[in-house]
């Protein structure tokens, strides 16, 4: 087993009455950073600071809380709550953890409901992890165990433990690779979906990111983790074996071959379903004998907005929103969903310095069924790796100046039929503000050129 980095100078998991009485920080002001200013102030801190590099409105504020934007103003607080999206490896987040107590939302909360013996599900990986909780939480439901959905980009723990809508419930969390890394010492359940090298700009290089992200199961007792096929191998190199359970271990055969996710496209989403099972067995589930209502779940679970959600149709040709897919590993598994049918991916966003060449590759096997559009910035390193392929000269690029370009350009192309599949293999903030604005626009411009919207298709 490797050795995890050591988590920042002094960053941990505290308790919330830990704060009553102190100077409380907040870094960040963001949906996380709203509710540790609430958390602080519900302890009894003798006193908030947000600070924020973007503009904060000292109006929108609770009486007695500051703002700054001056991150050395933090250093006078006892304890600092930083942001899910602030890196601790930054210089000043270094610097900061050295002169005080750094800690993160995730870690309080997850401390408090371990305190109060709420059970707890973390589910994380590269992708699916948002499918895989919700389903797991759905499962729950319908076998009789009221479960919250929340975490990442759902409700911020600590809101759930502040409402206290977790109580005698079951908590399923999604947490990412940012959250992750500051929980060492997590002792619930856990499930691992899948894992690629991501997000190389906060954690630094792809074995830092893989460490960072198995972080918040390093101190799960033995079978505690149920991980995806995909993933086993590489998490066993920064796990102890032992934690590690297959989905195969959990779920009865004859129940796992009759899934049936009627509304969810591709293999890799019967794995999401095989993997939420087997969390859910973790928690005590006896899935044989609530086999009808856990198929029932599955088999009406309909895919979350932004994970290859048909959104529009004009004439044969379907609008696909897969804005969530961040990694050259995510647009293929959305290519494998759509095999069989004519397809024009529209790819491209922020450039982290991810590989395209396994995406380069994939696409020139496949010159016979999908057409590429690319976008800035990393479209043209995409167009270039595929060019310089062997067989991808077969492809149909085209290189497009912005999304509206793109668009027009799929329309006019896609053979009756086909997808038009907005996959971007990248975040989406070299133009937009967030992957909703994104998927927003894209829909916004299917629908311009006169798709009609499909029933539930997320708006």
């Amino acid at each position: 087993m490797e050795t995890a980095p050591a988590a920042p100078p002094r960053e941990r998991s505290v308790r919330l009455e830990e704060l009553a009485g102190t100077r409380v920080g907040v870094w960040g002001h963001g949906r996380e950073g709203h509710a540790a200013v609430r958390a602080a102030l519900t302890a009894g801190a003798a006193g908030v600071h947000v600070v924020d590099a973007r503009p904060v409105d000292p109006a929108g504020l609770p009486t007695g809380v500051t703002v700054s934007a001056d991150v050395a103003d933090l250093a006078g607080c006892a304890f600092v709550v930083r942001s899910p999206g602030i890196s601790p490896y930054r210089p000043e987040a270094r610097e900061l953890a050295e002169r005080t107590c750094v800690t993160t939302g995730t870690g309080i909360a997850l401390a408090e409901f371990a305190r109060r013996a709420v059970p707890t599900l973390c589910v994380t990986g590269t992708k699916g992890k948002s499918t895989t909780s919700a389903l797991a939480a759905a499962v729950l439901e319908a076998a009789g165990r009221p479960a919250v959905h929340a975490g990442n980009i759902g409700t911020p723990l600590l809101d759930v433990l502040l409402d206290g809508t977790a109580e005698q419930r079951t908590l399923v969390v999604e947490i990412s690779s940012y959250q992750a890394a500051a929980v060492p010492d997590f002792t619930g359940l856990g499930a691992l979906t899948s894992l690629a090298p991501e997000h190389l700009d906060w954690h630094g290089d792809a074995a830092t990111y893989y460490r960072d992200k198995l972080r918040v199961f390093s101190a799960c007792p033995p079978r505690s983790v149920a991980v995806a096929p995909q993933a086993r191998e590489l998490a066993g190199r920064y796990l102890d074996p032992a934690q590690l359970v297959d989905p195969a271990a959990l779920v009865p055969a004859d129940l796992a071959g009759a899934l049936a996710p009627q509304h969810l496209l591709g293999e890799h989403n019967r794995d999401n379903a095989r993997l939420a099972l087997a969390a859910c067995a973790l928690l005590g589930v006896d899935l044989a004998a609530s086999a009808e209502a856990v198929l029932g779940a599955v088999g009406g679970f309909r895919a979350l907005p932004h994970r290859l959600s048909p959104v529009a149709r004009r004439g044969d040709v379907t609008f696909v929103d897969d804005t969530l897919s961040t990694t050259p590993v995510s647009v293929l598994a959305a290519l494998d969903a759509l095999a069989g049918r004519p397809v024009t991916l529209i790819a491209g966003g922020q450039d982290r310095g991810l590989d395209y060449t396994g995406l380069a590759s994939a696409l020139a096997a496949r010159s016979d069924a999908v057409a590429l559009v690319t976008v800035p910035d990393t479209g043209a390193r995409l167009a270039a790796d595929v060019r310089r392929t062997p067989g991808g000269a077969e492809v149909a690029v085209t290189e497009a100046a912005s999304l509206d370009d793109a668009v027009a350009a799929a329309i006019g192309t896609t053979a009756p039929g086909g997808v038009v599949l907005l996959s971007p293999g990248a975040p989406s903030y070299n133009r937009f503000r967030n992957y909703e604005e994104l998927a927003a626009r894209f829909t916004e411009l299917v629908l311009a050129a006169g798709a009609t919207a499909l029933p539930g298709a997320a708006r």
